[in-house]
Parts: C-alpha cells; sequence; structure tokens
C-alpha cells in the first residue's frame, strides 16, 4: 500500500517538525523546529503506520501522536516498543495466527518477554532469538500473500496442462495438486528466509534496549508484516484492502495510546 499524493503531503507537514538529522541529534533521531527529537526508530514506524490510513485518519493520528511527543520532549522510552507489542501488535497477531490453523504459541513467548522488559527484565539476547525465530516465521507465514501465489500457480499449472493435452479433468487434478505443493513451499521458503534474517538483529535491540539497533533493523518493515499478517486469508475474498486499512488503524491507535502511557508516567 503506498501514499496518495495528499497523504503523503500530509505526512512531509508531520515529519516537516521531525525533519532527519538536524543539529544536536547525532544522526540517531530526527530533530522537529521546535527542537524535540524523537528517536530514530519512530520515524519509519510512524511512517508506515500513516502511509498505511486513509488520509483523513492519518492526518488527526499524526497530530495526535506530535502531540505525545512533545509532551515526552521526543525522549520517547525504548519501553513504548515492548507496550506496542504486548498491549496491541502480538495479541492482533495471535489472533490471526488462530484463524489460519495456528496455536499462536510462539507469539505468545514473544509477547510474555515483552511483558517481562516492560516491567524492567528485559530478558537476554539468547532468550530474544530463541523465541523471536518461530515467532517471525509465523509471522511472515501469515503475511505472505497465499491467496495471490495460488492463483498464479494455478493458472501456470493449468495452461501447462492444457499446453500438453492433459484432459480437462487431470487438468484440474493436476493444477489443485502444482499449486497447492508450490505455493506451500514458497510460503515457507519466504517465512523462513524472514525470520532468519531479521531475529537475531532484532533479539539484541531488545535484550539491549539500544533504539539505534532497533532502527537499523527496519522497524517500518515490521509494521507492514503485521498489519498483513491481520489481513490475509487463504482465499481471496476482496476484502484484502478494508482489513488492512483496519490493520494499520489499530496498529496506529495502539502506538498513539503506547506513547499516551509513556507520557502520563514521566509526567
Amino acid at each position: 500500500m503506498s501514499s496518495s499524493p495528499v497523504a503523503a503531503e500530509a505526512f512531509s507537514c508531520f515529519l516537516a517538525q521531525l525533519e532527519a538529522d538536524g543539529p544536536g541529534t547525532g544522526g540517531g533521531g530526527a530533530r522537529s523546529a521546535e527542537g524535540v527529537t524523537a528517536p530514530a526508530w519512530f520515524v519509519p514506524v510512524a511512517a508506515a503506520l500513516f502511509d498505511g490510513q486513509p488520509v483523513e485518519a492519518a492526518t488527526d493520528w499524526a497530530r495526535r501522536v506530535y502531540g505525545e511527543v512533545e509532551r515526552l520532549g521526543g525522549r520517547i522510552p525504548f519501553g513504548v516498543v515492548h507496550d506496542w507489542h504486548l498491549r496491541t501488535a502480538l495479541p492482533m497477531l495471535v489472533a490471526a495466527s488462530a484463524r489460519r490453523g495456528g496455536t499462536g504459541a510462539e507469539l505468545e513467548t514473544v509477547r510474555a518477554l515483552h511483558e517481562r522488559a516492560a516491567a524492567g527484565d528485559p530478558g537476554t539476547e539468547s532468550e530474544w532469538a530463541a523465541a523471536l525465530e518461530p515467532a517471525l516465521r509465523e509471522v511472515y507465514r501469515l503475511a505472505y500473500a497465499y491467496a495471490d501465489a495460488f492463483a498464479t500457480a494455478t493458472a501456470n499449472a493449468r495452461a501447462y496442462a492444457a499446453a500438453n493435452d492433459y484432459g480437462e479433468e487431470k487438468t484440474e487434478e493436476f493444477a489443485a495438486y502444482y499449486a497447492k505443493l508450490n505455493t506451500g513451499a514458497n510460503a515457507r521458503s519466504f517465512a523462513d528466509a524472514h525470520a532468519l534474517a531479521n531475529s537475531r538483529a532484532v533479539a539484541a535491540a531488545y535484550a539491549n534496549g539500544d533504539a539505534r539497533a532497533y532502527a537499523e533493523a527496519y522497524p517500518g518493515a515490521y509494521v507492514h508484516a503485521y498489519a498483513l499478517a491481520e489481513a490475509n486469508r487463504e482465499a481471496a475474498d476482496g476484502q484484502e484492502d478494508e482489513r488492512c486499512r483496519a490493520a494499520y488503524g489499530r496498529l496506529a491507535e495502539g502506538l498513539a495510546e503506547s506513547l499516551e502511557r509513556a507520557a502520563a508516567a514521566a509526567a
């Protein structure tokens, strides 16, 4: 999902107050015209959440979020990341897993670690890595565009069968078999590759409460994966875009609430 010109302009106004690498940020954050500095991970996360919402809702959300960033003086504690995952992202993903035949157990393990971290016990890097790899594998399994891939594989198989005179009945049998086998294998490879590539970097950031390391782990990409995991179904039903916008809205609302809690605690 990409921004309309209006959405892009609205968000540029939001980020005009968080201009990247302003004086005194040391390259590690974004500074507003009023001198409020936000950590570097916040901008890609906010950008992804803004981009996924309808223009009016996104603009209202940006004003609300910027107000909380100002209340915090830009000093957004890393605990916001844990709180957001604990209260918003992971409950949504557990429910999505259950709808797609999973147990959500891998995700619940990570949720427990976020709960510990939010309470002041960050856990070790090895604990996070051991929990994140299977959890991210499940996230990316859910985020894979299974319905589209299955439809493409089916069409390709039918074309091959027709070109080789399989006959109508054998063509449908071959198409169903090939599409299931091919799409399943591709979905597993997609999930495995992303989980292996990302789990170690995120584990180090979480264990050390390292905002810069988290920023370097492409946190905006996780926002997109979470929203797709919520929106995707095994069969296309025409509601994917609507579900995706709702997922971005839910994630955005959750981040705003996490910022509000942090600002209230800091007051």
